[in-house]
């Protein structure tokens, strides 16, 4: 047995927790005090008992990043944890090739040797090259028009590693941003959507993309620390003239629908949902994040998700197992096509696809049967 799977067996039995390490992190002197706020309420609160064993070990190693590294360099270290990718293989790339081996490229001007801070050599150029691929063939889809109207302060403004390609600055966060959006607008009509809900937003990259084309929303992040602190501080940069507000410490109903009516961005907790009125949630969105959950976390969601939202996307890995589950006997394995996610079964099916990358996830988009 290597050390990585004896590592994840004691941690099965001998889990990290946040909440034991906050004290030395905090005397760090290096935090935000808006990020202490956040955190010290998620501690104390309901949903510090819904998270992964593994999303413990996710935070603990992200904290300790924004001390040493601080928020401005957000795009070069934590985020290649999650959802920047610098690795290769058939899975991730088979359908973005398959879509674009045909097309003929004539007087390109890129930079696909640009080496990026915080990255190998060997990261930097398949960085550049998923890059490439995305961008050609985003350039085939109705979305590629909405490229110039993600903002390069926000997109590029954390240390992101990126791209000139034909004079405009590329990342994979501003592609996979539209290609989102892509798939969300074409499963329901965003025109009569006012408000959407995103459970998971990380970094604030497909909230900022959908109101950057879309700019008359309401929209409700539902989130956990680092990342709710993350995407609280970019979209306020991203949209200095939004009310925004953080409400992470209200437990009253009352006062959390004011807080709602009141402000076109606000930021919760995940038991917060809880007070959300039934029917009041035009669409949910959660991408790349169910599938880091435990199987009675995804459910607890679900059942909430059928009370308050008309419709639901969500994007997963079609087969994966979370890291340091709480049941040391088994795997918490999620895979889709074995009913692991118990989608509630009065839910309508508007379409089930492969993401175009990694082309080993699922995207998924369903009417709850609300009216």
């Amino acid at each position: 047995m290597n050390i990585n799977k004896i590592a994840r067996q004691y941690y099965k039995i001998f889990p990290k927790r946040l909440g034991n390490y906050w004290k030395n992190l905090k005397d760090a002197k290096k935090l935000n005090k808006d990020l202490i706020f956040i955190t010290e309420n998620f501690i104390t609160s309901k949903s510090y008992s819904l998270v992964s064993n593994y999303w413990h070990v996710l935070a603990i190693n992200s904290y300790n990043n924004l001390i040493k590294f601080g928020l401005g360099k957000y795009g070069s270290t934590i985020s290649k944890n999650f959802h920047t990718f610098a690795d290769l293989n058939d899975d991730y790339v088979a359908d973005a090739i398959k879509k674009i081996k045909k097309t003929k490229i004539y007087n390109l001007k890129t930079e696909l040797f640009k080496i990026h801070n915080n990255f190998t050599t060997r990261e930097s150029f398949l960085y550049n090259y998923i890059c490439f691929l995305l961008y050609f063939n985003l350039k085939k889809t109705k979305c590629f028009k909405f490229l110039k109207k993600l903002k390069d302060k926000t997109y590029l403004g954390y240390d992101d590693p990126h791209i000139k390609i034909n004079k405009l600055n590329i990342s994979t966060d501003k592609l996979f941003s539209l290609f989102d959006y892509e798939k969300i607008s074409r499963a329901f009509n965003l025109s009569k959507i006012k408000t959407i809900l995103e459970i998971g937003a990380g970094s604030g990259r497909t909230t900022e993309a959908i109101l950057s084309i879309k700019k008359d929303l309401k929209y409700i992040i539902c989130d956990i620390p680092p990342s709710i602190y993350i995407s609280f501080k970019r979209l306020k940069k991203a949209f200095p003239k939004k009310n925004i507000s953080i409400i992470v410490d209200l437990n009253n109903i009352e006062e959390i629908k004011q807080q709602i009516k009141n402000n076109d961005l606000i930021f919760i907790f995940p038991h917060q949902l809880e007070y959300l009125e039934k029917n009041s949630i035009d669409l949910t969105i959660a991408i790349d994040c169910i599938h880091e959950m435990d199987k009675k976390t995804i459910h607890y969601y679900f059942n909430l998700i059928n009370k308050f939202s008309k419709n639901f996307y969500f994007s997963i890995w079609k087969k994966t197992t979370v890291p340091y589950a709480n049941n040391f006997f088994s795997k918490n394995k999620l895979i889709f096509e074995d009913g692991d996610y118990k989608v509630p079964k009065s839910w309508k099916n508007i379409f089930k696809e492969n993401l175009l990358f990694p082309s080993n996830y699922l995207s998924l988009s369903y009417k709850t049967n609300k009216r």
